[in-house]
């Protein structure tokens, strides 16, 4: 196994020095620990199809920072009057660290030309002298780059994130053209001094606003179509992602529900994946550009049984009366897990079956309190999306209980 130079330096890879097997071993080990409670069986857990080279989507960071200078520790101080001296970074966030950055030189979950690209962008900032940003004072151009690359279709998307527009936007473009000759080419300025990666209305500089991917099941014979622009949210693993869709697919299949409340539903991937599978579907999601994705990709698609609903999911539980005759529930929320009305809600749906996807088996732990009042875990699964990390994805399946 290949560990990275910046291994405990750069706060990605926790587990990158330990064996592959060993870290499925104790994720599945934690994971059973945590939900023992609520199911006594094996929850297996598929591998990921790829341990490197398996993100789709990684962001990164310009930072102009004051030099380190050694010793440096918590109680080191600098002399008062010595001046700062400066150094720039373009890569990822220090461990533990907000406001500092490393220059990244190789990294095994993107994509091989990564350290290439940053580079080549490197060298063109300092080719036409233009300043990155400095978090502490809000001072410079430069803020970051988004890059999104179609594992199935090949497609590739870069967002530069810029303060300003003040630089030479065609020699940007000829520096990744140098490396990434395919690749769409979009600019976000974000003036804010809030340190989130805000896209509002990108410009292209190259290419098309949005990249098309698909998620193959059926062995590969059922395939979806997705349009993603720069602020879609998709999925960072495609592949390991494939296995969830399926395995959700095949439960769908399996039960054969009329109606499908597909909440916390993002743009829909799952309703449109198992479109053929029931005759209605209701995907409800707060952000309206995930709806907006939703309903382009469904007409994509040529699916039309999927109903978008843009609201949260408390409110839609609220103001919307859930058919529990012949009715499926799938829950997908964030990494906080279920809003407390819309756990109570679902738990006194009486919908017969429940499948309930989950990021965080902490939050999950939560949630099933309340939900197993009224519903038996059926069964569990969990998927690596996220090799050399602590991360892993759980799907819970639930029954009404009877009586």
């Amino acid at each position: 196994m290949n560990i990275c130079k910046h291994f405990g330096v750069c706060g990605g890879c926790q587990f990158l020095d330990i064996p592959y097997a060993q870290q499925l071993e104790q994720k599945q080990k934690d994971l059973q620990g945590l939900l023992k409670k609520f199911w006594a069986g094996p929850v297996p857990i598929t591998p990921a199809p790829q341990t490197e080279f398996y993100r789709n989507k990684i962001e990164l960071c310009f930072c102009r920072q004051p030099v380190w200078k050694e010793p440096f520790n918590k109680k080191f101080r600098r002399d008062p009057n010595e001046p700062l001296e400066f150094e720039t970074a373009l890569g990822f966030k220090l461990k533990g660290r907000w406001d500092r950055g490393f220059n990244l030189q190789e990294c095994i979950i993107f994509e091989p030309y990564l350290p290439r690209l940053l580079e080549a962008v490197r060298v063109w900032a300092t080719q036409n002298n233009i300043e990155y940003y400095d978090q502490r004072n809000h001072s410079g151009v430069l803020r970051g780059i988004m890059l999104r690359h179609c594992k199935n279709t090949g497609e590739v998307m870069l967002v530069l994130y810029a303060a300003a527009e003040s630089f030479d936007k065609k020699s940007f473009v000829s520096a990744v053209e140098d490396v990434l000759p395919q690749a769409d080419i979009l600019l976000a300025v974000n003036a804010s001094v809030a340190d989130a990666m805000l896209i509002e209305k990108p410009e292209v500089l190259k290419g098309r606003s949005a990249v098309c991917e698909t998620i193959k099941t059926d062995g590969g014979q059922r395939e979806i179509k997705f349009t993603l622009s720069a602020q879609s949210f998709f999925q960072t693993n495609t592949f390991a992602a494939q296995n969830m869709y399926q395995r959700v697919r095949d439960a769908v299949k399996k039960l054969s529900p009329h109606t499908v409340y597909d909440l916390y539903g993002g743009a829909g991937s799952f309703s449109l994946v198992c479109a053929d599978a029931a005759q209605k579907f209701f995907c409800v999601e707060s952000a309206p550009q995930a709806v907006a994705d939703g309903r382009a990709n469904a007409e994509l698609n040529g699916v039309r049984n999927v109903n978008f609903v843009c609201a949260k999911t408390e409110d839609f539980l609220k103001t919307q009366k859930i058919s529990a005759h012949n009715s499926l529930i799938i829950l997908d929320p964030p990494r906080g897990g279920l809003h407390i009305d819309a756990e109570a809600a679902v738990a006194k749906s009486g919908v017969k079956n429940i499948i309930y996807i989950s990021c965080n088996p902490l939050t999950l732990a939560r949630d099933l309190e309340e939900l197993t009042k009224n519903y038996a875990v059926k069964n569990c699964a969990a998927f690596d999306f996220f090799p050399h990390t602590k991360h892993v994805e759980t799907m819970v399946e639930l029954e009404l209980k009877a009586g």
